[in-house]
């Protein structure tokens, strides 16, 4: 049961995200995808699987992981501006791997972790290149969404298969690795051109806060109120400040 939610749920959020983003442009398709499209159902499962005292710790690590997640679209803005997304892909990986092992020594605390990570999302927002502001548009591949849903379901069954081995805190810092978002990213990249590609982060950077919120309630609640009470609160602290993230997208886009 549990393993047929995994190759369900998360290609499922995956499809739709990619849907969405074609309806509504790269920007919004950046915002959707701030959402917690992997990590949720990660620290879901291990919480299932492992027990909430193991995914609230894994929750802090992934708070404290999403100032990595900053650093990786910092890496791949300022390569898409010369460069195709294959490069950009990989300037992007090699800034959140430095990142990651960065911030493996710092003692964080679900608080501070939150600071560090708002504050990263903000930085990396106002750090990113300017770009023309003309988007082409290509038809995507036959291929294009089975393999988006197929390389974050990868995502998925790596990090809960091996979570025995690799602990709370290593689980929690792999969570954020940015699959979905590189997928998201580098098709509209290819598909689009980089000023797509930095539209898409625009409008994903701000969607993050309401990301790290997310983990910052299920790394306080998960003990202490359970599994269903935990995921509800945290969905709907995201959900909530997501709505604020789109209706200021939406005045900066029609200022």
């Amino acid at each position: 049961m549990l393993l047929a939610l995994k190759l369900a749920l998360v290609p499922g959020l995956i499809a739709a995200v990619t849907l969405g983003a074609r309806r509504w442009g790269p920007r919004v398709g950046g915002w959707l995808g701030a959402l917690p499209l992997v990590a949720g159902p990660v620290l879901l499962f291990l919480s299932i699987e492992q027990g909430a005292a193991f995914a609230a710790r894994a929750a802090e690590a992934t708070l404290a992981g999403l100032v990595a997640v900053a650093a990786f679209a910092l890496g791949y803005a300022w390569t898409a501006v010369r460069r195709p997304w294959r490069p950009s892909l990989a300037a992007g990986w090699v800034a959140f791997g430095a990142a990651t092992a960065a911030l493996q020594g710092i003692p964080w605390q679900p608080l501070t972790a939150l600071a560090a990570a708002v504050a990263g999302f903000g930085l990396a927002l106002a750090g990113l290149p300017r770009a023309p502001a003309r988007v082409q548009t290509l038809a995507p591949p036959r291929w294009d969404l089975p393999l988006r849903m197929a390389a974050a379901l990868a995502l998925v069954l790596a990090v809960t298969g091996l979570a025995d081995r690799l602990g709370p805190r290593l689980s929690g810092a792999l969570t954020p690795f940015p699959v979905a978002t590189a997928i998201l990213l580098s098709f509209t990249h290819a598909q689009q051109g980089a000023p797509a590609a930095l539209a898409f982060l625009r409008g994903f950077l701000p969607g993050m806060w309401s990301f790290a919120l997310f983990c910052f309630v299920v790394a306080l609640a998960l003990e202490p109120l359970g599994r269903a009470p935990a995921f509800a609160a945290a969905l709907a602290a995201q959900l909530a400040t997501q709505a604020v993230v789109l209706r200021a997208l939406r005045a900066g886009r029609n200022a």
